[in-house]
């Protein structure tokens, strides 16, 4: 299945750390089915995380995800409430590679936690992922011989009820780490250009920092072109379509 996938443009040869592996080609979509978003949100405990595999079938340039398992969380009533140690992890992955779908990991976050309680959090935090997080969404798994990656997803909520439930994906060297660092490095980059158009405008006069100015807005602009970001659509069939650039 992986050769003729990587034959099809599904993936693309890299080398990170000196060895050879196959990432996702962009630009991509993966698309998530109304049915499988609804048994997420059913999934979706508010006091501790939880996670499993995405079955992502090759439909058509797309990948299309029509089931999902659920993995047990093995770490203790404490600790999952900030951390996801699935079991059986390899057995589902290798289940979902039979069945002719890429597995794609996901985990959760919850809303209510000892250390930060939705209502004391901005939304973004739940955008965000830890270093354990980018960590794993780089680890590669062997299909046919072949060593690919592929990203992580996240599920949260975006109410503190969990009425209502959001789904990212992130690493995988074709996604952002982290929605939240993503944002909050653009926010310190145009705080910096407005600065220093300030500051020239300041020593300098109007001319030269109209000259900056533009010379950072352009910037700016390359810097969101340029930046892989997945957005998410939804379909009149109320499915998740998250675009990779």
């Amino acid at each position: 299945m992986i050769t003729e996938l990587i034959k099809n443009g599904y993936f693309r040869e890299v080398t990170t750390e000196g060895r050879k592996e196959w990432i996702l080609q962009s630009p991509v979509r993966v698309v998530i089915k109304a049915d499988v978003l609804k048994g997420l949100k059913a999934a979706y405990p508010l006091h501790e995380e939880t996670g499993g595999i995405l079955y992502a079938y090759p439909v058509n340039g797309d990948l299309i995800v029509t089931r999902f398992t659920i993995l047990p969380n093995q770490l203790g009533p404490t600790e999952r409430k900030t951390g996801y140690k699935p079991l059986g992890s390899e057995t589902e992955r290798n289940k979902a590679l039979l069945s002719g779908a890429l597995p794609i990991r996901f985990h959760s976050h919850p809303v209510e936690i000892y250390e930060n309680p939705y209502d004391r959090q901005p939304l973004t935090f739940f955008q965000k992922t830890s270093v354990a997080d980018r960590h794993n969404s780089y680890l590669p798994i062997t299909a046919e011989g072949y060593t690919i990656v592929l990203p992580d997803g996240l599920l949260s909520a975006n109410d503190r009820l969990a009425t209502d439930i959001r789904f990212y994906l992130y690493g995988g060297l074709v996604a952002p780490d982290s929605l939240k660092a993503l944002l909050t490095s653009e926010k310190v980059y145009i705080y910096f250009a407005l600065a220093a158009t300030f500051l020239t405008l300041f020593f300098s006069g109007p001319r030269k920092a109209w000259s900056i100015f533009l010379v950072a807005a352009i910037a700016s602009v390359l810097v969101f072109i340029i930046e892989k970001r997945p957005t998410g659509t939804t379909n009149t069939d109320n499915d998740l379509i998250i675009s990779i650039p």
